[in-house]
């Protein structure tokens, strides 16, 4: 079973989640996707220890949760952590409490585990989508609450307004992207918040540094990339698993204790790293 990390506030999440990014679809269903192999895979993840799934209601259109719900049908709830976010068209507090209800509909569930505001919306204010999230939460819609891709001041903000924790910021941080260390990081790890990562893995290919200490450590380069990331305080991830091999050298990555010069080393020298992401900029 993954291991957890916990925060002062209470709040427990595993190291390592299943994302569903491209799950059934870019922002809209997919028709030929393999709807069976899909809801396999998702299933086959919880079977082999994977108890935090992450989706959102972008995700190929709503589809994706659609399909976790379908894989995780049947089994235990209380022993899954079941994550989705509202997109930025539906900040409003009318259609925040709409999509979380569309979404826990697909998921078929009754409540979250976390959700999160998936972008910040400049043209909503900011305490109309926070009054929404705080209903979730005080009515147990939510267990948890937060935010993802959010920069140090609009956190402050969305902090200020929330009526119980902001649990988690999910953000675009990795080896070589490393916009989120120059001041969210420290905050979060201040301030008795998880950073969750997403995109973990991009751009470590072929880099001699990860594949030094990949043989030192006797596993894979990626195994080390992901190991870097949950051996940092306050500092969990998610990953999409296309395979049985990539579950199981994940879950062991979550296990992997990297020595205390090896983390500074990989977070001194790694090359190219980059302090803008490309993807989801900091906002």
């Amino acid at each position: 079973m993954m291991k957890e990390k916990k925060l002062n506030n209470g709040f427990s999440m595993p190291v390592l989640g299943l994302g569903t990014w491209l799950t059934g679809g870019r922002t809209e269903p997919d028709p030929g996707v393999d709807e069976e192999s899909l809801v396999s895979g998702i299933r086959n993840a919880v079977h082999a220890g994977f108890r935090h799934i992450d989706t959102a209601e972008y995700y190929a259109g709503g589809y994706a949760e659609t399909l976790v719900g379908k894989a995780v049908e049947g089994l235990d709830r209380s022993s899954l952590f079941l994550c989705s976010k509202v997109w930025k068209d539906h900040m409003e507090y009318d259609d925040v409490l709409y999509a979380a209800e569309a979404s826990l509909k697909r998921l078929k569930t009754d409540h979250f585990d976390l959700y999160l505001i998936h972008r910040a919306d400049t043209e909503t204010p900011l305490k109309e989508t926070m009054r929404a999230m705080n209903r979730l939460a005080a009515e147990k819609i939510t267990r948890w609450i937060g935010v993802s891709n959010f920069a140090v001041p609009r956190l402050k903000l969305a902090m200020d307004m929330a009526e119980s924790p902001i649990a988690v910021d999910q953000v675009h941080y990795s080896l070589r992207l490393r916009e989120c260390e120059q001041e969210l990081l420290p905050f979060c790890q201040e301030h008795d918040v998880m950073l969750e990562a997403w995109r973990p893995l991009r751009g470590i290919e072929d880099c001699s540094l990860t594949i030094q200490l990949a043989e030192k450590y006797h596993v894979t380069p990626a195994q080390i990339a992901l190991a870097w990331l949950v051996n940092q305080s306050n500092v969990t991830a998610i990953t999409a698993m296309r395979s049985g091999s990539h579950l199981q050298e994940n879950i062991a990555a979550a296990e992997l204790k990297l020595e205390p010069e090896d983390v500074l080393l990989l977070k001194e020298q790694f090359p190219n790293q980059s302090f803008r992401s490309e993807a989801v900029p900091l906002m």
